[in-house]
């Protein structure tokens, strides 16, 4: 079971199923409230595209991100247990382009600590090597 994150935000819709394919995982969206400006990127667009591919993790979303306070996961433990029992491989997505400001850094951190493979994935081209090696 592996883990990666990623934000959609300068993203091309058409490359994400491609992009499950290619690592043989579901998406969890972990974004607190699944809403966008972007019709591609709410929630019943991604359900219908991804069908039973698409989950959203409430849970591992950042209480605070409407008010731009700091990260407050929601609940943090639940939210890893969930995706830990789903026992396939995992893409964590939200909006933010860059790892380092947003709350996807925490979930990894965590993640990482109790010993999971995690990966960023910054490009979606599916032509790309494979980020693990068996």
């Amino acid at each position: 079971m592996k883990f990666f994150t990623t934000g959609y935000r300068g993203k091309d819709i058409g490359e994400l199923s491609g992009l499950l394919d290619f690592h043989e995982a579901v998406l969890a969206d972990i974004r607190f409230a699944p809403v966008s400006r972007h019709l591609e990127w709410r929630k019943d667009y991604l359900k219908l595209l991804l069908k039973d591919r698409y989950r959203h993790v409430s849970q591992l979303g950042n209480r605070n991100y409407k008010t731009g306070g700091a990260i407050q996961i929601h609940n943090l433990e639940i939210g890893i247990r969930l995706i830990e029992s789903w026992e396939t491989n995992v893409v964590l997505m939200c909006a933010c382009e860059n790892l380092e400001n947003c709350h996807r850094r925490v979930v990894k951190n965590e993640l990482d600590r109790r010993g999971a493979e995690v990966r960023e994935i910054t490009d979606w081209n599916i032509a790309q090597p494979p980020l693990f090696t068996d």
